[in-house]
């Protein structure tokens, strides 16, 4: 039974796979999952793969609470699993945005734009051939929503809803949030299809992508726990250290 692990800025997710198909999925917070890994996790696995963007504290925490199982933590490399990767140095890309895209490529063999919107938003550019183009980061939703909070003196960050002319703070605060990060979205889409010379296909996928799928003004297809798909394919590829 393998355990694939995804930790990310604010939660954790993961998933048992029995080599045939997901027994469960899950997701907790991070700060809490921390405290008590085994509160979480009701199996111990023989092996484990990992993708960590949450810091030493969770890989301390995990090791401690796992000492009897193989970890493999995945680091993104130059080549893997079709994919090749273009970032400048390649071990600087993350190891979620790098396990999201294998899983991507597994899916979809044409041009694909791979969105992740949780904490942060991150829009990748995989090409027809596995080669990952590059890519955009910007904080997500509710961080945007909490910096403006944080940086002006009578904006809060309360509930709002998207309208075309909003009235009031809370409307005028999710609409500019989600607008901003639509462009960023649609944007890097067109200049993606300009580069393929093709409308490409867009994986969305994150703990808040439900918020903004709505809106995209481009067909998409929405996968859960994408991140999970593509540490399942790069365990059965690798070997655990």
């Amino acid at each position: 039974m393998l355990l694939a692990i995804d930790a990310g800025n604010s939660f954790v997710k993961w998933g048992y796979h029995d080599g045939r198909v997901w027994m469960s999925q899950q997701r907790a917070p991070l700060a809490e999952f921390c405290a008590d890994p085994l509160h979480y996790l009701d199996k111990h696995p023989t092996r484990g793969v990992i993708s960590n963007v949450a810091g030493q504290a969770f890989q301390e925490a995990l090791v401690r609470a796992l000492p009897n199982s193989a970890l493999y933590w995945v680091k993104a490399e130059a080549h893997a699993c079709g994919v090749s990767n273009q970032y400048d140095i390649p071990a600087q890309l993350g190891s979620d945005r790098w396990a999201a895209l294998i899983a991507a490529h597994a899916i979809t063999s044409a041009p694909c734009l791979v969105v992740s919107i949780g904490t942060a938003l991150t829009v990748d550019m995989l090409a027809e051939n596995g080669a990952f183009l590059g890519g955009l980061i910007a904080p997500g939703p509710q961080l945007m929503r909490a910096a403006l909070a944080h940086g002006t003196d009578a904006i809060q960050p309360l509930p709002g809803k998207l309208v075309t002319f909003p009235t009031n703070t809370a409307d005028a605060v999710q609409t500019g949030v989600i607008y901003a990060l639509l462009g960023m979205i649609e944007r890097a889409a067109a200049a993606f299809d300009a580069n393929q010379g093709a409308s490409v296909a867009c994986l969305l996928t994150g703990g808040t992508a439900n918020l903004m799928a709505p809106y995209l003004n481009r067909p998409y297809q929405l996968v859960d726990n994408l991140v999970l798909e593509g540490l399942l394919i790069l365990a059965k590829e690798e070997k655990p250290t």
